[in-house]
């Protein structure tokens, strides 16, 4: 229960994030939605890679774009997330609950969630993509 508030939390400081815009505050529901879906698909994506590299598990290397593990994560990702938050806009209850923050707790909880942004991004950026070229081209 309380892994599920905290993902709720990261969406409620993403949608905030998106409504503080001052040019595009539509939609803010919906660009926190595919922002965790981004994250969690980079996320795979990077445990995969170092998940091959560490255990010298060979990659199956294929020209497709897209690998079928990474397409099904990421359809069930989204539809965790669509049930989560857009069926029947549960993302309304999740806004006006963690609005009754104080600003203490949702200073300390923004600064953890854009810790872990930037952590997931750096690391797949940064640390993957570099052990993806040594996978697939150094085999």
């Amino acid at each position: 229960m309380v892994l599920l508030k905290a993902y709720q939390y990261f969406f409620y400081k993403l949608y905030r994030f998106y409504e503080s815009s001052t040019y595009s505050r539509w939609w803010s529901d919906w660009k926190a939605y595919i922002t965790i879906l981004a994250l969690s698909i980079w996320l795979y994506c990077a445990m995969d890679t170092c998940y091959h590299y560490f255990f010298n598990v060979p990659m199956v290397s294929s020209d497709d774009i897209i690998d079928l593990g990474m397409l099904i994560f990421g359809l069930i990702v989204s539809v965790f997330n669509w049930y989560l938050f857009v069926y029947q806009n549960k993302w309304k209850n999740i806004v006006e609950e963690f609005d009754k923050l104080s600003d203490k707790k949702n200073r300390i909880g923004g600064t953890i969630v854009w810790i872990i942004i930037i952590s997931i991004t750096i690391f797949y950026w940064f640390y993957s993509i570099p052990l993806l070229g040594k996978l697939k081209y150094n085999s």
